[in-house]
C-alpha cells in the first residue's frame, strides 16, 4: 500500500485546524444579566392602636393582639381600642370575618366588634362570638384611618375569670 503523504499532511491538517476552532469555540461565551432587589415598603393597611387599647394590646406585622377585661357583669366599651389605617395613595377593598372563637361564650350576652370609616360613621358589626360573623365588600380611602371598637357584655353573674377567645381576619385587595 502506497501512502500519499500530501493527502495525508493535508488530512492530518484539516483535522488539527478543526479541532483547534472546535477548542476556541467551545470557549466563546454569551452573557446575560439579572439585576434585582428586593425591599420591603409601608404600603397596604395596617393595624395601629387606638387611644384607649388595653395594658398588654400589641401589633406584630399583620397581627394585632388585644387582650380585653370587663368587670363581674358589668359591660364595657373600647371604643377606640384598634385602627385599620391605609398606607396607600389608592383605595383598598376587603372583607371582615369571625374566624375562630372559643371558650366561655355563654358568660357575654354581647361580644363586639364595631367598625367606624373615617367620618366616623358605623359601617360594620361583627358577633365576636360566631364563627362566620362577616363585613363584605368594603373599601377604605386613599390614606383614610377607621376605628374599631370593641363592646363586651357579660350577663348578670357570669363565671369569674370567664374568658372568650376570638380570631378575626381581614382580607383585602
Amino acid at each position: 500500500m502506497k501512502i500519499n503523504y500530501k493527502k495525508s499532511l493535508k488530512l492530518i491538517t484539516l483535522l488539527i485546524t478543526s479541532i483547534l476552532i472546535a477548542t476556541v469555540s467551545a470557549e466563546v461565551y454569551n452573557y446575560m444579566y439579572i439585576s434585582g432587589s428586593g425591599q420591603i415598603t409601608a404600603t397596604g393597611l395596617e393595624w395601629e392602636l387606638g387611644l384607649d387599647a388595653p395594658g398588654g394590646a400589641s401589633i406584630s406585622g399583620p397581627t394585632a393582639s388585644v387582650p380585653m377585661t370587663t368587670n363581674d357583669g358589668n359591660p364595657r366599651n373600647y371604643t377606640d381600642c384598634l385602627r385599620l389605617k391605609n398606607l396607600d395613595a389608592a383605595a383598598h377593598s376587603f372583607n371582615i370575618s369571625v374566624t375562630s372563637s372559643t371558650g366561655d361564650i355563654g358568660n357575654f350576652t354581647e361580644f363586639k366588634l364595631v367598625l367606624f370609616d373615617a367620618s366616623d360613621v358605623q359601617v360594620a358589626v361583627l358577633d365576636l362570638k360566631t364563627v362566620g360573623s362577616e363585613a363584605t365588600s368594603l373599601s377604605i380611602g386613599n390614606t383614610e384611618t377607621w376605628r374599631i371598637l370593641f363592646e363586651l357584655v357579660p350577663i348578670s353573674s357570669p363565671t369569674t375569670n370567664a374568658q372568650v377567645d376570638f380570631e378575626v381576619t381581614l382580607t383585602y385587595v
